[in-house]
């Protein structure tokens, strides 16, 4: 090839490239909202009561069925688009699946070579959309959400070139897909002395040195809440119809016009008081995560769906496995899955099983689960298996929802983590599949797909739910800047420590659980003289219960120690001694009869006992 032929090749490939960076430039800002929105900051949340009188006499565009991250990214992309939506949930928000991942955002790394290896296209654009919306994830609620450094240890040396390019095509496809605004520090190489530092419990034998990348970490319940919570307020961003969310409502039934049979709103009961009543709709979404095909067959019992579910356990054991930032990847476990031990809200979570489950709404960790996590774990880090296991201070299994192919697949590791939307003529819409890291994508998917079915459906404003920020993370007149968040939040963990009197640790759980409104939090516990802390061993104020219950939807003892505070999944153990003192706070705000104070404990002590691990 002469000069000229290889300038017009080079030519074309530039080309080519620059219209392909063009394109996902325009993917990447086409949903985003403004950067200098200012986002309107409410005097009060509406309270439980108001919700439940709202979903009794107003008429809805949606009804979203389902609170986990799915159902309540739904009602907040139909919300800032201008629609009337309700959303019930039969338990609490995130009580499901949403709360029981593995605290990451990820790119999906390990679909990445699957793409490459095959040939995938559909598995590329996963990693793509997975990239883009883990640089969202990260940016809308950053006080609770935000990178987290991993290390990917290596013992042989053809894995340093293997992983070292893995993680490099990753990072440069996160680059690319994301415009430069990953929010991702770059990877790096570090030999074995910093290896060790920087994760002390790795195993040193053989050891030559480590890869360290980055990922997400988030507090997933808390990240749902907040995403329902914000999805109610009018105005919140210019245009915004505040949604009606109500956990604690099950649906009964789908209601249909007799004569049109079309969907017109579901028949649903208040768990709390038994109390049914009609919720009207346009139509109905079906958010229900493992449950969508029991939902879809309300509405037709003829109807089959290939889900198949897989139980994810993990395990949490004491700060001193992961005592810096850093976290840990098993690249390539016994049985060929991945296996993650990470420091969160200062513990250590280890994870992730990946095995068949029946349909249940509480799926248990199994002595397998068990054996399996701290036997792998203790391959690559310096303790024993039954070290760890003695060590277990909560655990917990949640059941992922996998589409099924044409072909049985026995494991279901190798199941989509993709969606799927099924738009029903009749007026029902039922999401499938997905993970936290796409919830955003998802919902936007789904509105987009009703919107072209439904055509009397008419939005105010197209998706703009990129890039928005959530409740707690601007400040009283609304104003959010991500490039300051991290100092401001600092010296709002100063301010705390200065006007309250709270030790740092407990300055730092509350900007981190609660980003600008941790000072509402300090300030009511103040009022009520409840400034002193939940459990001895750990950050939580005896406040946060009641802020819990007045301002986050809280309504039983598992709600406020689960899935708002975290403390079960810390220590379930030191969740069952605080058990009696939540429950006696709950009782005075909620005027609980001493049958429903009865009832609610021994619930909420059957829950955490589940969590418990009683060593054989």
């Amino acid at each position: 090839m002469g000069f000229k032929g290889f300038a017009k090749v080079l030519g074309a490939g530039s080309v080519a490239l620059a219209g392909s960076y063009g394109f996902v430039k325009f993917e990447h800002e086409k949903c985003s909202i403004p950067k200098n929105t200012k986002y309107t900051v409410p005097d009060r949340l509406k309270s439980r009561d108001e919700m439940l009188n709202k979903l009794k006499n107003e008429k809805f565009d949606v009804l979203v069925i389902g609170g986990g991250c799915t159902g309540t990214s739904v009602a907040l992309d139909l919300a800032t688009r201008g629609l009337n939506c309700a959303l019930v949930e039969a338990n609490d928000f995130a009580s499901g699946a949403s709360s029981k991942s593995t605290k990451l955002l990820h790119g999906g790394i390990r679909y990445l070579e699957s793409a490459i290896y095959h040939l995938d296209f559909q598995e590329l654009r996963f990693v793509w959309k997975a990239l883009e919306e883990r640089a969202h994830m990260l940016g809308t609620l950053p006080y609770a959400n935000y990178p987290i450094p991993i290390v990917m240890p290596i013992y042989k040396l053809w894995q340093l070139p293997y992983f070292w390019v893995n993680i490099k095509v990753y990072e440069l496809l996160a680059r690319f897909f994301c415009c430069n605004e990953t929010r991702i520090p770059s990877s790096f190489f570090s030999d074995k002395s910093n290896a060790l530092f920087n994760f002390p419990a790795l195993r040193t034998k053989g050891l030559l040195g480590a890869v360290v990348y980055y990922d997400g970490q988030h507090n997933d319940s808390r990240t749902n809440l907040m995403m329902a919570l914000t999805s109610t307020v009018n105005n919140y961003v210019p245009g915004q119809k505040g949604s009606t969310v109500c956990n604690y409502v099950k649906v009964k039934k789908i209601l249909r016009d007799e004569n049109t049979d079309k969907v017109v709103g579901a028949l649903v009961e208040d768990v709390l008081t038994g109390e049914e009543f009609k919720v009207m709709s346009e139509v109905v979404v079906n958010c229900t995560g493992p449950f969508a095909g029991e939902v879809k067959k309300m509405n037709d019992p003829e109807s089959q769906i290939s889900i198949l579910y897989s139980r994810g356990s993990h395990l949490t054991v004491p700060k001193k496995y992961c005592p810096t930032p850093y976290g840990l990847i098993i690249p390539k476990t016994t049985d060929g899955r991945v296996l993650f031990a990470l420091p969160w809200l200062n513990e250590t979570i280890i994870g992730t099983t990946d095995n068949r489950d029946d349909l249940h709404f509480n799926p248990k960790a199994t002595k397998e689960d068990i054996n399996f996590i701290t036997g792998d774990a203790s391959l690559y880090m310096n303790c024993s298996n039954e070290q760890l296991r003695s060590e277990i201070k909560s655990m917990w299994s949640g059941l992922r929802p996998l589409i099924k192919g044409v072909d049985d697949v026995s494991q279901t590791g190798k199941l989509s983590r993709g969606h799927v939307i099924e738009v029903d003529e009749k007026g029902l819409v039922n999401v499938y599949g997905g993970k936290w890291t796409i919830c955003r994508l998802m919902a936007q998917d789904c509105v987009d797909d009703l919107l072209k079915f439904y055509k009397h459906l008419k939005q105010s404003y197209k998706c703009r739910t990129r890039n928005m920020v959530l409740l707690g993370t601007h400040d009283k007149e609304g104003n959010h800047n991500i490039d300051e968040i991290r100092p401001k939040f600092n010296q709002l963990s100063f301010r705390l420590m200065r006007d309250y009197g709270v030790s740092e640790d407990t300055a730092s759980h509350l900007v981190e659980s609660y980003g600008y409104k941790a000072e509402e939090v300090c300030s009511l516990s103040k009022e009520l003289n409840m400034l002193t802390k939940l459990h001895k061993n750990y950050p939580h104020l005896l406040g946060e219960v009641v802020y819990g219950v007045r301002n986050e939807l809280a309504c039983t003892p598992v709600d406020v120690l689960a899935r708002r505070t975290r403390l079960a999944f810390l220590d379930a153990a030191a969740a069952l001694e605080s058990l009696d003192q939540v429950v006696g706070v709950m009782e005075k705000e909620l005027n609980w009869s001493s049958n429903t104070k009865k009832s609610l404990r021994n619930e909420a002590e059957r829950y955490l006992r589940d969590m418990l691990h009683v060593p054989t």
